[in-house]
């Protein structure tokens, strides 16, 4: 894609309300390693200001802040649009907490927040937020390539483009993306339909708030009258429709409902589908892409995941390279950041080559989750045609000391590591087992055992 890659969700998900430094920032990093996009401010008199500029659909609100009760912001907040907020308190005072829940906030957290007590507070409220749009007329919503997207020149990225445009040649071409966290995956998807150029749309569905019967018609569509009827109107178009000659993103796909899960690899098995209380098919041609948001083997392992419809996507499997693999590109990157932000702002700000170097240098956890959100909070913080400087205190996680060597390894088990290991040595020793069990360090014995437990797990998954 052009430097004109969309960067319209400078938008924040998530505001953190929060006068403790420290404990915003903590926040605010786990916020972006789910792919959220996060900031973070200090008084109820900013996070008014922010709320009427960007507009939140979460905030994250301490109580005790130095100009005033967060209870009695409660409810402005939501005069101002919020959708949804979770108080994160230091103390459980059990008359304060009464009022939060009558002022309306979605949940209430004591300090110290754990990371997955926090996630799944912010998780469930953004599903339910999603929930409520989903009837209406503007879901599920186009998909378009943005910041994720750009064609990257580093070697990483130029393997990732060629994928994309072999998988894109089939018609359809149904597609699995993997990933870490930060990676912007949708974006992928989005540029697969791109090279695919087809003829309809490319719309995305959030799986994670998708359940129930409605949630199975709105996949395949209903019928008005009673079952066996003759002649009978439609009454929900389905998503497959929707996608007719496109592709139907799944973000998120472990958390579809079973049923659904089985149907659309039905679907993708015979191209039909039938509709609620329909007594013929309907055929749609569609590419459908899952988005997985967990490793592989721990959705098939908890039965998250459809195992036919995993085989069925995984034939093209996409897996999307961190940004430390992709480390020629970040200046790249972040140029077109900055260009996007002009744009929105209106005005002219660039990048200095101290910046450029630190952009560079630095890990990236969040991968372009992060570098986004860093740059973002970079521009606030630089006048109008001034160039943006380098600041050591954007990167806090760059003094974890976390070699660039294991950093594609984050967020996978460790069996999991293990076989990409055993299974790359192999391949550099020619498929030499003696050897590949010598340079590992272990006995040919422990090396046959390995590989055959391999084997034995796709034997397992496929017949069950």
């Amino acid at each position: 894609m052009s430097k004109s890659a969309d960067y319209s969700d400078v938008a924040l998900d998530i505001l953190v309300v929060e006068d403790d430094t420290d404990t915003a920032s903590a926040l605010q990093r786990v916020l972006e390693r789910a792919d959220y996009t996060a900031d973070h401010v200090s008084c109820l008199s900013e996070a008014m200001e922010r709320v009427r500029t960007q507009s939140p659909a979460i905030v994250l609100l301490d109580l005790s802040l130095p100009d005033g009760d967060g209870v009695d912001a409660i409810k402005e907040l939501k005069a101002s649009g919020v959708e949804k907020i979770i108080v994160v308190s230091g103390t459980d005072d059990a008359e304060r907490t009464r009022k939060c829940l009558r002022a309306g906030v979605f949940d209430f957290l004591v300090k110290p927040v754990q990371s997955r007590e926090l996630m799944l507070a912010v998780r469930r409220a953004d599903s339910l937020r999603h929930q409520s749009t989903v009837t209406s007329r503007e879901y599920p919503p186009e998909l378009r390539p943005g910041f994720g997207a750009l064609e990257g020149r580093s070697a990483a990225s130029q393997k990732l483009i060629k994928l994309l445009r072999q998988v894109a040649r089939a018609t359809p071409s149904h597609a699995l993306i993997t990933g870490q966290p930060g990676v912007l995956k949708a974006d992928i998807a989005a540029l697969l339909h791109h090279y695919g150029e087809r003829q309809g749309r490319a719309i995305i569905v959030n799986c994670a708030s998708e359940s129930g019967q409605q949630a199975v018609d709105r996949f395949f569509g209903s019928h008005d009258g009673r079952p066996g009827d003759v002649g009978t109107a439609a009454r929900t178009e389905s998503y497959l429709k929707k996608a007719d000659g496109g592709t139907l993103v799944l973000d998120d796909v472990s958390s579809l409902p079973m049923e659904i899960q089985r149907r659309l690899d039905n679907f993708i098995t015979t191209g039909e589908v039938l509709a609620g209380s329909a007594l013929t098919p309907d055929r749609y041609q569609c590419s459908v892409v899952g988005i997985l948001r967990e490793p592989v083997a721990e959705a098939l392992s908890g039965n998250r995941l459809y195992d036919s419809l995993y085989f069925s996507l995984a034939s093209n499997t996409i897996h999307v390279p961190p940004l430390v693999e992709r480390r020629e590109d970040i200046a790249y990157f972040a140029r077109c950041a900055v260009d996007q932000l002009n744009k929105v702002f209106d005005t002219e700000k660039s990048l200095s080559q101290g910046m450029i170097e630190q952009l560079s240098a630095h890990y990236w956890p969040g991968n372009q989750v992060e570098l986004k959100n860093a740059l973002l909070t970079a521009y606030r913080l630089t006048e109008a045609g001034d160039e943006i400087a380098a600041d050591p205190s954007l990167f806090v996680e760059s003094e974890t000391g976390v070699n660039d060597l294991i950093a594609p390894f984050i967020g996978q088990t460790f069996r999991e590591v293990e076989k990409q290991l055993i299974l790359a040595t192999l391949d550099a020793n020619d498929n030499n087992k003696s050897q590949t069990a010598k340079v590992l360090g272990i006995s040919l014995k422990t090396l046959y055992n390995r590989l055959n437990s391999y084997e034995e797990q796709l034997s397992n998954i496929a017949t069950v």
